[in-house]
């Protein structure tokens, strides 16, 4: 597992990867969904290296805006980014189960 550090160097990256697409660019903020990926998590299980809660909107995709694929963020959605004990399990689960270092909440 990453830290928390570097979790944060690879969400800046992908974001920037993300902003700079342009219209038409098939490559640009998609990490790996390629079906090896879907094997791998499915066999090995998942190490995301952040924690994204983000709102209920379709207009924010947090794997796309951070050029993550299968397996790199465990994100959480919920309307209006208010947690409750549901979210907090799962932030709880993520942390010390899959061993992630790093939770961003999205505003």
């Amino acid at each position: 597992m990453i830290s928390a550090a570097e979790a944060k160097k690879k969400l800046i990256e992908g974001n920037q990867n993300y902003l700079a697409a342009k219209a038409g660019d098939a490559k640009a903020g998609i990490g790996d969904v390629s079906a090896e990926m879907r094997r791998k998590t499915a066999a090995e299980g998942q190490e995301p290296y952040a924690i994204i809660i983000s709102c209920s909107d379709s207009r924010v995709i947090p794997e796309s805006i951070f050029s993550a694929g299968i397996g790199d963020l465990f994100v959480i959605r919920v309307v209006g980014n208010v947690l409750d004990n549901h979210q907090l399990g799962s932030i709880e689960y993520a942390a010390e189960h899959l061993g992630t270092k790093l939770i961003v909440m999205l505003g």
